[in-house]
């Protein structure tokens, strides 16, 4: 069964961003604050970077997929999505590609899949040309189109892989500046001061989240917040600060359902599928998986 490439294509739907606010004095105080360190280094862009995050806020909705549209898929479902992904994590660390690549590649397969009907013997090679088209976008030497075909045990040919790629960046109009939820936690982080095991676990709570469906409910500026405050939690920092709750914009009591959401998808007894699990198991990553999950009750102070 090909792509059904005459299929009428699924409206995306567009979430509301909030109206731009002017920042108090406050927020400007805690701005300079915060970045005062990095003055000195260009890469930061310390004049730029909360433009730069206002702008990622208002586009966070308009770029991101609807959270329903698996339900127009005739031959695809979650689950097969969630095998997907997590293969892709395992491809993404044999090549040693940088994180944005991974969430940008989750990101194009969710948009591209949002306004196409997929046959399910096609979705690794959608998988495989988003994480293509992901690396030409975030890496300075992206793996070549031969070794997707490699990667994928040679069950699609280049020709086909090229198609794809053609297939997607039409689909989604050549779009792939996205703000993903790795972006914003890892500012998040910074204005948090997080230790080095913080930002590990939150890492690794976001990444937990890629391959689950249900969470495409919430925004990435959400899931970044809410791995943000587990992630510290989990840590022995100091989960919420009057700092995150200025620059995130959320209380941490809002962020309440996606930090269950995400504490049930850390806790899970037998997970069926362990690759973030095992990326994270390594020792350059601070082995945070190997962390015995806490109880239920380690969220009762948030009750």
């Amino acid at each position: 069964m090909e792509i059904l490439a005459n299929e009428t294509s699924v409206t995306e739907i567009h979430w509301e961003s909030e109206a731009q606010e002017i920042p108090s004095l406050e927020e400007s105080v805690a701005a300079l604050t915060v970045d005062a360190e990095d003055a000195e280094d260009p890469q930061a862009v310390t004049e730029y970077v909360n433009d730069i995050y206002e702008y990622f806020r208002q586009t966070e909705g308009r770029r991101a997929p609807s959270p329903t549209y698996m339900s127009k898929q005739t031959d695809l479902n979650s689950k097969m999505r969630e095998i997907l992904v997590d293969w892709l994590v395992e491809v993404h660390l044999k090549f040693k590609l940088r994180h944005e690549t991974l969430f940008l590649t989750v990101n194009l397969i969710d948009r591209f899949l949002e306004r196409k009907c997929v046959a399910r013997t096609k979705l690794q090679l959608v998988g495989c040309t988003a994480m293509l088209i992901a690396a030409k976008y975030e890496e300075i030497y992206a793996p070549e189109v031969k070794d997707f075909v490699y990667i994928s045990d040679k069950a699609y040919t280049r020709e086909q892989i090229l198609q794809m790629e053609t297939m997607i960046l039409n689909a989604l109009e050549f779009n792939l500046t996205v703000p993903s939820s790795l972006q914003f936690a890892t500012r998040f982080l910074k204005i948090a001061r997080a230790t080095k095991q913080a930002s590990q676990l939150t890492y690794y709570l976001l990444e937990l989240t890629l391959p689950e469906y249900k969470l495409l409910k919430y925004l990435p500026s959400e899931i970044a917040a809410a791995a943000v405050s587990l992630g510290c939690r989990m840590a022995g920092m100091p989960s919420w600060t009057s700092a995150l709750q200025t620059h995130t914009r959320f209380a941490e009591s809002a962020l309440l359902p996606c930090i269950h959401d995400i504490f049930s998808i850390l806790t899970i007894p037998q997970p069926k599928y362990f690759a973030v699990r095992k990326k994270y198991s390594h020792p350059k990553l601070g082995e945070v998986s190997k962390i015995q999950p806490p109880s239920p009750s380690f969220l009762s102070p948030l009750l």
